[in-house]
């Protein structure tokens, strides 16, 4: 019995640590102030071709007319120090906007995330 309540204890801390760590991951992204956007474009081997880093820049430069700042980093996905696939759940070319909330947008395609960032601003 006593054994069954100690794996039971060693499953939900180690359970409590990997919600940590997600929490770790998007706080390091999540900007401190509001009407600003961070969008992070996670990446496995070379980061996306010009047309893709373009529509970003559009997005960039639609919401500064808005007012709202952004900025755009890429992320490899597997690093030596950090997997966002684990963490996050990510796949290649996927973007995710953090707030300073946290994650406000997540789309794996980039037209998505144009209409998402239309919606968001009307």
């Amino acid at each position: 019995m006593k054994k069954i309540i100690l794996c039971l204890c060693t499953l939900f801390l180690l359970s409590a640590c990997e919600g940590n760590q997600t929490q770790r991951v998007i706080n390091s992204f999540t900007p401190d102030v509001p009407n600003h956007f961070h969008f992070v474009v996670f990446y496995e081997n070379a980061i996306p071709d010009a047309a893709y880093q373009s529509t970003l820049k559009g997005m960039k430069v639609f919401l500064a007319r808005k007012n709202i700042q952004s900025n755009i980093s890429y992320q490899k996905i597997a690093t030596k120090k950090r997997d966002y696939n684990e963490s996050l759940q990510v796949e290649d070319k996927q973007v995710i906007v953090f707030d300073y909330k946290g994650i406000r947008f997540n789309a794996r395609n980039v037209k998505v995330l144009e209409g998402m960032i239309l919606q968001v601003t009307r």
